[in-house]
């Protein structure tokens, strides 16, 4: 290996002393970390002696790589010149220059010449086996041809592997974008379940509060009907002792009534009693009028006055009086019987009058007591009335209130119950919320499961591919020291990656789409038969420091699942943090630095064989125009499909590359993925 690094500090791998006019060459060269690319640098092929850039003879456009590797390490491209623009072959020594956007030279080649090949010490011998199973046989070829039949095998599997590459790229971006809207829709569903029971929490607050004031409500209630039950047997007692009052009353007027009924009999005794005194007073009279009259006759009939004043002065006439004194004894035994009648008379009128007043001074203290006790009754009567009536007023207020009370409470119960049928309501919908995201975690879950073990079984399948290519190469370096042939000169532009020599991806049972809609890669045109003896140069590839973390990509696969499962069983917090490291990893794979894979969004892939000389412009040397000249190169005016490589142009819809995309089956129930 050649190599010329020159202080631009562009610098070419693997430039040969010659190359064969007639077959594709291929130039590696490597960008410095202080060189920026851009898609309007270009690689030309100039003469040695040649200063000017403008006096080139073919040129290339360099595609830009793309931005995944190691920041501040050297960036590895490269770009095919097709053989219709190769010079011819002779003594000219030419060499590989970088220009970059300004017309300045970065980097130069070694020189080298365009020869033909000689024609014995360029042969080959391939062994062959008969059509029929008999002897094999041997056949003499060219080893340009055998090389130019290896090279285009070589750049088959290469284009298949891109395709492949990009296919895989287009569906880590449509996972990825999935996985985007996946945990948008959750972080919104997560928001909504938040707000929800927020939501909820206010609503079981709100109705807590309404259950204390209910409660509240409910005792206020019970000590209201306590204290009306208390009224009532208040105005209950007081009505009975009103009844009591008022019974004691009337016995209290029946008692006077009596007492008066005795007052009247007791004045009628008295007039009768005063009647009949005066009818013995008028008796008296009569008989002191009759005394005086006998007095009289006594006194003229010659009655000595002395004998009657004597006798009417009581004292008793002598025993042998005379015919006078004989008449005068029936009256003075009736005078004296009325005199005793009349006393004892006024004995009895006296004890009556006495008795009488006796009875009417009591009579009047009892009516004094009892008018008395008629106002005391009088006034506590009404002042019963008055309470009873205040006490009915008060009733009627705690019914005004209690019935307040219950139609309020009844208004809260509704309300009660309809926060609580919302509440209730809105639990059954985020109940089924977080269903539907737990459904679309376990789908995401599922997704992830399936797309690492599709990753795993590609990089195995991709691994077994690249050892069967390097026991091959292997075999091959080893048959070339035993025949002792000669390296071609086309060895040196030949150098690929281990990447590159791998087999055309046969999809099968391991497509993601219909094969029937999917476009076979070709297969490989060699035989285990056939051996063919060529020289090989040291990969590129093999030279290159991978980064560590691409070794224990399996080990750390499995810990990011098993992190995963362990989040989502845990909450969905967790798993929405490692969805994107997942979806990274698995990115990863796909884009190992080292594979010599160009991202989808070149502008001019290597294989595209686009270089300035099919332009229709003519340059200095009559085989197109100068890259100096000319803009940048534009990006294809449609766009492919992920999966089945359909083209959609630029100004379609988004929509239809997106719904034909979920189109597939790798996002249907169906098991997207079958392995051996």
């Amino acid at each position: 290996m050649e190599e010329t690094q020159p202080p631009a500090g562009v610098a070419f791998l693997n430039v040969a002393p010659s190359y064969v006019p007639h077959t594709r060459v291929e130039c590696h060269y490597t960008l410095p970390p202080s060189t920026k690319p851009s898609a309007r640098d270009w690689v030309g092929i100039f003469k040695a002696e040649v200063t000017s850039v403008r006096d080139y003879y073919t040129f290339v456009w360099c595609t830009v790589p793309e931005s995944g590797g190691v920041t501040g390490a050297p960036i590895h491209c490269s770009v095919q010149f097709q053989a219709s623009y190769l010079p011819k072959p002779g003594a000219q020594q030419y060499q590989f220059r970088y220009v970059d956007r300004r017309g300045e030279v970065r980097g130069q080649s070694s020189p080298f010449r365009f020869n033909e090949p000689r024609p014995m010490d360029e042969l080959v011998t391939l062994e062959e086996a008969g059509d029929d199973g008999g002897t094999d046989m041997l056949v003499v070829v060219p080893k340009a041809t055998v090389l130019q039949s290896q090279l285009e095998e070589s750049q088959q599997e290469r284009g298949a592997l891109l395709r492949e590459r990009h296919r895989l790229e287009d569906e880590v971006e449509e996972l990825r974008r999935r996985v985007t809207e996946l945990e948008e829709a959750l972080g919104s569903l997560r928001d909504e379940h938040n707000k929800l029971a927020g939501q909820y929490k206010e609503l079981s607050g709100s109705h807590e509060a309404v259950s204390e004031q209910r409660k509240t409500l409910s005792r206020q209630v019970a000590e209201r009907e306590a204290r009306i039950r208390e009224l009532e047997a208040d105005a209950q007692a007081m009505g009975q002792r009103l009844l009591e009052k008022e019974v004691k009353l009337q016995a209290s007027e029946k008692e006077s009534r009596s007492l008066a009924c005795d007052l009247q009999e007791a004045m009628t005794l008295h007039g009768q009693k005063l009647s009949q005194t005066l009818l013995l007073q008028e008796e008296m009279v009569q008989l002191k009028h009759k005394l005086g009259i006998a007095q009289r006759r006594t006194v003229s009939t010659g009655i000595p006055h002395s004998t009657g004043l004597d006798w009417g002065e009581g004292a008793p006439p002598a025993a042998g009086s005379s015919t006078g004194e004989s008449t005068n004894t029936p009256l003075i035994a009736d005078l004296h019987r009325s005199r005793l009648e009349v006393a004892e008379t006024n004995i009895k009128l006296a004890d009556m009058t006495l008795k009488w007043k006796e009875g009417k001074s009591q009579w009047w203290k009892e009516k004094a007591v009892l008018l008395q006790n008629v106002e005391t009754e009088k006034d506590k009567i009404l002042k019963l009335s008055a309470e009873v009536l205040r006490l009915e007023q008060s009733v009627q207020e705690e019914r005004a209130q209690r019935q307040g009370l219950c139609a309020e409470l009844a208004r809260e119960r509704d309300s009660s119950l309809v926060q609580v049928s919302e509440g209730r309501r809105e639990l059954r919908e985020l109940r089924a919320a977080l269903q539907v995201v737990q459904k679309d975690k376990e789908q995401l879950q599922s997704e992830k499961q399936e797309m690492l073990s599709y990753a795993r079984r590609l990089e195995e399948r991709l691994e077994k591919v690249a050892d069967e290519k390097w026991s091959e190469v292997a075999t091959g370096d080893e048959d070339e020291l035993v025949s002792g042939s000669l390296d071609s000169p086309l060895s040196d532009s030949e150098d690929e990656s281990p990447e590159d020599m791998r087999l055309p991806a046969q999809l099968g049972r391991y497509s993601l789409c219909d094969n029937r809609g999917a476009p076979c890669t070709p297969p490989s045109s060699r035989e285990p038969a056939r051996t063919v003896v060529i020289s090989q140069p040291a990969p590129i590839a093999a030279q290159m420091a991978q980064p560590p973390e691409e070794t224990s990509s399996d080990s750390e696969a499995e810990d990011e699942k098993a992190v995963l499962m362990a989040a989502v069983q845990n909450g969905g917090e967790e798993a929405s943090l490692l969805l994107p490291e997942l979806s990274s990893a698995v990115y990863e794979v796909a884009s190992e630095p080292g594979t010599g894979f160009k991202g989808a969004d070149a502008t001019l892939s290597p294989s595209s064989g686009l270089t300035g000389r099919q332009l229709s412009e003519t340059g200095p040397c009559g085989m197109g125009v100068s890259p100096l000249d000319l803009p940048s190169p534009t990006a294809t005016p449609w766009k492919e499909g992920p999966l089945c490589r359909e083209r959609f142009s630029l100004d379609s819809r988004q929509g239809g590359l997106e719904k034909h995309g979920d189109g597939h089956y790798f996002f249907s129930a169906h098991p997207p993925f079958a392995f051996d």
